[in-house]
């Protein structure tokens, strides 16, 4: 064993071995030199911010654990504005494949404070089984609906009557829900409700958690908070009663 060995990122190392990753195969996905990855394991060298995030997000791992000088280098440097990937002036204006692609990837949580399910239906034409694959594969999944939704057909059990069923998933709803936020992992997109103007042309923010989250950290309190006070689903009291 050399001192380099002795001395490297022995949090990175474990990471890596627990998601059977090689320092070609991370090397691969983060499109960078195989060397890098290298002098990442081996020695105290700190990659910069987005290889650390992108290189943690694949090993399901938290960039600040694996290399905690990032937290130094980086503490003050993030702003709000930095945390803004994409801002979109209404939802027709986000591209489609946005909403399931960012669902899709997520390896650690995913979150959805949803008001309006129908457009989530839409989107996401498939999130029943994508919801029901993550969470048998471990991934922590909540959703919070309106406890009064507006409309003859926009509950819970009558958009998604699947959901209500699928085991690891964590249900409940909430009387003051307006705002539809899906957060997977670091990522969220965040329909910024406006008073008087219909949903539909609402602004839609593309988020992306940096550091102390300067901007993101008040939208994950808010689903902390949402997703403390809000009522359990109880899937019996949702179905529909079939005369005989």
């Amino acid at each position: 064993m050399t001192a380099a060995t002795i001395n490297g990122n022995e949090r990175l190392r474990a990471a890596m071995v627990a998601a059977n990753v090689t320092i070609e195969g991370l090397a691969d996905h983060l499109g960078i030199d195989p060397k890098s990855v290298d002098r990442w394991l081996n020695t105290d060298r700190t990659p910069h911010a987005r290889n650390a995030e992108a290189a943690a997000k694949y090993l399901r791992a938290d960039a600040y654990h694996l290399w905690p000088r990032l937290g130094e280098r980086h503490r003050s440097a993030p702003t709000a504005q930095d945390e803004v990937v994409a801002c979109y002036p209404m939802r027709s204006t986000v591209p489609y494949g946005l909403w399931r692609s960012t669902l899709a990837g997520a390896a650690t949580v995913i979150d959805l404070a949803v008001s309006n399910l129908l457009f989530l239906a839409d989107a996401v034409w498939d999130l029943p089984t994508l919801l029901a694959d993550k969470a048998s594969a471990g991934v922590p999944v909540r959703i919070v609906t309106p406890e009064d939704p507006a409309g003859p057909v926009t509950g819970l059990g009558d958009v998604f009557p699947s959901l209500l069923t699928v085991p690891g998933l964590r249900l409940s709803t909430h009387p003051g829900l307006r705002a539809d936020v899906l957060r997977a992992d670091d990522d969220l997109l965040v329909t910024t409700p406006i008073d008087g103007l219909t949903p539909a042309l609402a602004p839609v923010l593309h988020l992306r958690r940096l550091g102390p989250a300067p901007m993101t950290g008040g939208y994950l309190a808010t689903l902390d908070h949402l997703f403390a006070t809000a009522a359990p689903v109880r899937p019996v009291s949702h179905l529909r009663a079939v005369a005989a």
